[in-house]
């Protein structure tokens, strides 16, 4: 039942008037405990930052969809949100409106490859920030891009060294989808 009422919002947000300037982030039928929760993430269209009103316009409107199609049996709160900062990206058109932004990335093994004679596994990196420089379908899925920066000396080095400026090298990397556990945008203080 989840994945037909994440469906049904879906088909429902297509329905929100443009002039909102609201479009679906995410959304996320769950059970908690006991309890059930229908988790919509919005996000706004024209660059702006989510507001309560804004969440609470969605939260009307689809309670009131709701209400009519009543496609939900068992009692549920409604929560309508922002993804936040640090957004996940699960998409592809979050792979492709984020493109040029700094993401963090988690893998489910090490980086491997070749990058200019190095063998990346045996540095042993699971988790990496880099800008996402490009996001594409493949012949095996979807594969995204990274500018990021290793440190070649890192397996070396002891706990709380300085790092020289000669060990850290810039490159640039392809991963398939499959191989990255999840990555969202990193959240940036000026």
């Amino acid at each position: 039942m989840a994945g037909g009422t994440v469906t049904i919002v879906e088909g429902l947000m297509d329905k929100l008037p443009e002039d909102h300037h609201i479009r679906l982030w995410d959304c996320e039928f769950t059970k908690e405990g006991r309890e059930r929760y229908l988790k919509v993430f919005i996000d706004r269209t024209d660059g702006q930052y989510v507001s309560t009103d804004d969440c609470e316009k969605v939260s009307i409107f689809l309670s009131e969809e709701l209400d009519k199609l009543d496609p939900i049996a068992e009692n549920y709160y409604l929560m309508v949100s922002s993804p936040g900062m640090d957004r996940e990206l699960k998409r592809p058109w979050h792979y492709e409106a984020s493109i040029g932004k700094e993401v963090e990335v988690s893998l489910y093994g090490p980086l491997s490859g070749e990058y200019e004679g190095l063998d990346l596994k045996s540095f042993g990196i699971r988790n990496f920030t880099g800008i996402l420089t490009s996001f594409a379908e493949t012949e095996g899925g979807y594969t995204a891009g990274f500018d990021t920066v290793i440190d070649l000396r890192k397996k070396n080095r002891k706990l709380g060294a300085r790092i020289s400026p000669q060990a850290l090298k810039e490159i640039s990397i392809e991963i398939p989808l499959k191989e990255i556990s999840k990555i969202n945008l990193a959240v940036i203080f000026d």
